[in-house]
């Protein structure tokens, strides 16, 4: 039972069935449709920007290849761990690591300057955007 005043001597019922629901859901679904928009578009526009990195850096195909797949493998090796982070801390506070995370990474592989350095940014922008889905469903049913 819910309590109007946290007041011990006070133990006035809060009636929960008179409470009229707010327009923050409606802006919480926005936010979540608008973040795995963008997160799936991170994910894609790599593969559109690959030939003109191909062409600046010199990077073969199978270059490319390791780039893709280190975003991929990271991707997938952090998605769980970061659900668990979220049940541990909260998936706002995890969300909110996300977007800074991917945020960083996203201007990080305009400064690459070879394989190694795309290679790497690209597996920590992976770890980085990793969480995100599993911490949306979580911040639906809490």
């Amino acid at each position: 039972m819910n309590f109007a005043n946290k007041d011990e001597s006070d133990k006035t019922p809060l009636n929960t069935s008179t409470l009229r629901p707010t327009r923050v859901r409606y802006w919480v679904i926005v936010f979540a449709i608008a973040l795995a928009v963008i997160t799936y578009i991170d994910r894609v526009c790599i593969s559109q920007a690959a030939p003109e990195i191909q062409k600046d850096l010199g990077f073969t195909t199978e270059q490319m290849g390791w780039a893709f797949s280190a975003f991929f493998w990271a991707y997938a090796l952090f998605e769980i761990p970061s659900g668990w982070l979220g049940d541990r801390i909260g998936a706002r506070k995890v969300l909110m690591r996300v977007v800074i995370w991917w945020s960083f990474f996203t201007a990080a592989t305009g400064w690459v300057f070879n394989l190694v350095s795309l290679v790497v940014t690209r597996a920590l922008f992976g770890a980085g955007e990793a969480g995100c889905y599993p911490n949306l469903t979580r911040a639906f049913t809490n």
